[in-house]
């Protein structure tokens, strides 16, 4: 590591520029990068393309930018070859007890009698392997690191992102996040290790259905059994009203159902040395290198319903957008809660009342559980590092911050008993949280 560091301080003192920023977040962030799935049947593609392209980036993450925006999965073929070489196809299944075995799983009969098959992948797995195929052809992880070092045209690198955001690190932490024990040139030393490490990609394929088929569907059996069940016409008439009275309530708008794929930068002491020592200066080496991967974390299913209040008037781009926007943000949540390397942090805004932004859109409710972090300078090691100096929990008694996306919706201000605005989550914790300290969920 310390190899590493001499590297790295020599290629910063060689382009730095130090600067101070008033931004009051400053602090550790990981970096993200958002890929879409896209697939030929999109209903209204260009108003899903476009809610797509206008989403509000997840302001706890940096948005790391790559030439990759999405991808048409149609487009992706899966050769017999390929599959062979991803493990599938190669168990021959050549006799009645394994055919039998087999029958929960998709099976390529090899002969017309259906005695002799192989097993496909599932659909789930066609997706997987569709995704790890696009990883090693576009070069994803290479893409990633050449967004982390800037690189031209001419194949130069030089340290200006990560000094930026290794710098929100190692300023001076005017929201208290080093508590005055953090070394600037240290933090930006050991910035790139922290920063690159915690770097993420997330795939999201999405199915728009309109709801009205299936509130049709439903009208129309409840309207049967109505009328079979022999009620007086009096009885029978306000339950037809009734009836058509959930229908056109829940007939406009979509259900979504999404799913993203979690993957992480692999990044660790060797592949730096490599990296800094034989392709940072050599563009030729860089280009046929192929030792940047990326690790599956995990993936998230969701699905939510977007429908009209009576009387409301949406543009069929507002009912998209707000689908896509909070079937994509709950898949955060839950990949956040599920996922503790992917788990941001949240810097503590006042501690009078103990408050931070965080709230709905994060999944969180009350009682949940917190850890508070400090950064702190190992003067025997020379790197920085976070460590837990108390808990809290999110305040059973107060409200918890709406902060979810509510494009085209009137909806009054929040506010607490006191009829105070709610711009933050309260929290109950240990009386040395200071602000500036971060906040990461616990299970």
């Amino acid at each position: 590591m310390k190899k590493n560091t001499l590297i790295i301080l020599t290629l910063m003192l060689s382009t730095m520029n130090l600067f101070a920023q008033a931004n009051e977040d400053k602090y550790l962030r990981s970096s993200l990068s958002m890929i879409l799935i896209e697939t030929d049947d999109f209903p209204e593609k260009n108003a899903v393309m476009e809610s797509w392209n206008n989403y509000p980036f997840p302001d706890k993450y940096n948005e790391h930018d790559i030439d990759l925006k999405s991808i048409n999965i149609n487009s992706i073929q899966l050769t017999d070859d390929y599959l062979l070489e991803k493990g599938y196809l190669q168990d021959t299944l050549d006799n009645p007890l394994k055919l039998m075995k087999a029958t929960a799983v998709p099976v390529r009969y090899l002969n017309v009698e259906q005695t002799i098959a192989v097993v496909i992948p599932t659909d789930k797995q066609i997706m997987q392997l569709k995704i790890d195929k696009v990883l090693e052809e576009t070069g994803l992880g290479k893409q990633l690191i050449s967004s982390w070092f800037n690189r031209s045209s001419d194949g130069i690198f030089d340290m200006s992102l990560i000094q930026e955001r290794g710098f929100y690190n190692a300023s001076e932490m005017e929201a208290a996040l080093a508590s005055g024990q953090v070394r600037g040139m240290a933090a930006l030393a050991d910035a790139g290790a922290e920063l690159i490490k915690n770097t993420f990609v997330t795939f999201t394929s999405l199915e728009f259905n309109p709801n009205e088929p299936v509130a049709a569907a439903v009208r129309d059996a409840a309207k049967q059994t109505a009328s079979e069940s022999n009620l007086p016409s009096f009885v029978l008439n306000k339950t037809m009203k009734g009836i058509d009275a959930v229908y056109e309530k829940t007939k406009e708008g979509y259900f979504v159902s999404s799913k993203t794929w979690l993957f992480q930068l692999a990044w660790d002491e060797s592949i730096a040395t490599t990296f800094y020592s034989d392709l940072y200066t050599n563009p030729a080496a860089f280009d046929v290198t192929d030792i940047f991967k990326l690790e599956f974390v995990g993936v998230q299913y969701n699905q939510s319903l977007v429908t009209f209040k009576i009387g409301e008037k949406r543009t069929l781009e507002q009912v998209i957008d707000l689908a896509l926007v909070r079937n994509v943000d709950n898949a955060f949540a839950e990949l956040q809660k599920d996922n503790d390397v992917f788990k941001p942090a949240t810097p503590i805004s006042y501690v009078d009342p103990f408050t931070a932004k965080i709230g709905l859109k994060e999944g969180i409710s009350a009682g949940d559980k917190f850890e508070v972090l400090e950064m702190v300078w190992d003067e025997k090691t020379g790197q920085t590092s976070w460590k837990k100096v108390g808990t809290c929990t999110v305040d059973k008694k107060a409200p918890i911050w709406d902060n979810r996306y509510a494009q085209g919706e009137d909806t009054e201000p929040q506010t607490d008993e006191d009829g105070n605005i709610v711009t933050a989550t309260t929290f109950k914790g240990s009386s040395n949280i200071e602000v500036g300290m971060l906040l990461k969920q616990v299970k």
